[in-house]
């Protein structure tokens, strides 16, 4: 029972030795040249209708956006009267996710890929700050939805419908040139982290 327990608080460990594993390789050779590699072939597909595809999902991902998603879903669980415990989860990784996000950006100073950008950006690279906000939001968003029912087709829906968003939140990215493909593995380690952590911490240990 108690390995059960542990089990989330385990998994955040292997998320971030992962980010870690991501942030003290990505100046080596290999890796540099796979990150080019990917980033040119992204550049060889663009097309103006994907590219307004891959705009729109920018706007989805920015941190405003976020912020209004995030404020959206803690005034429904106030409404509904939800525990506590549902409502901290839900500030807490988001704020977290923002913080942690900020803090590394800073502290790693990685320059954007200036050269395959289609968007100005002045600011750091890694980890991606649009991955990580996606990665966090739709699976609190999954989470919450699948505590709520046991609707076998909705939960089905819910976790394929964050999937996608958080995947090609990812691959929008890339297509628009703002990111190293790092930079998003980097976000989405470090949101996993982040995620598994606290629901240990708010639901597992507590229990």
């Amino acid at each position: 029972m108690k390995t059960i327990r542990k089990f989330p608080l385990l998994t955040s460990t292997v998320f971030l030795v992962l980010f870690l594993s991501i942030f003290l390789s990505f100046r080596t050779n290999v890796v540099t040249s796979i990150d080019y590699t990917v980033l040119a072939w992204f550049q060889d597909i663009r097309t103006d209708i994907v590219y307004t595809i891959m705009n729109g999902f920018a706007f989805i991902g920015s941190t405003n956006v976020v912020v209004i998603l995030t404020i959206a879903v803690i005034v429904i669980l106030l409404l509904t009267r939800s525990s506590w415990v549902d409502i901290f989860y839900t500030a807490i990784v988001m704020s977290m996710t923002g913080i942690l996000n900020t803090v590394a950006k800073f502290s790693i100073a990685r320059i954007r890929p200036e050269d395959f950008m289609m968007v100005d950006l002045s600011s750091y690279s890694f980890p991606s700050g649009h991955t990580m906000g996606a990665a966090s939001f739709y699976s609190v968003l999954a989470f919450l939805i699948w505590r709520r029912t046991d609707h076998r087709p909705t939960r089905i829906v819910i976790v394929i419908f964050s999937t996608v968003m958080i995947l090609l939140m990812g691959v929008s990215r890339l297509f628009l040139g703002v990111h190293y493909p790092t930079d998003v593995l980097g976000g989405f380690f470090l949101s996993g982290a982040i995620l598994t952590f606290f629901y240990w911490l708010l639901y597992k240990r507590r229990a």
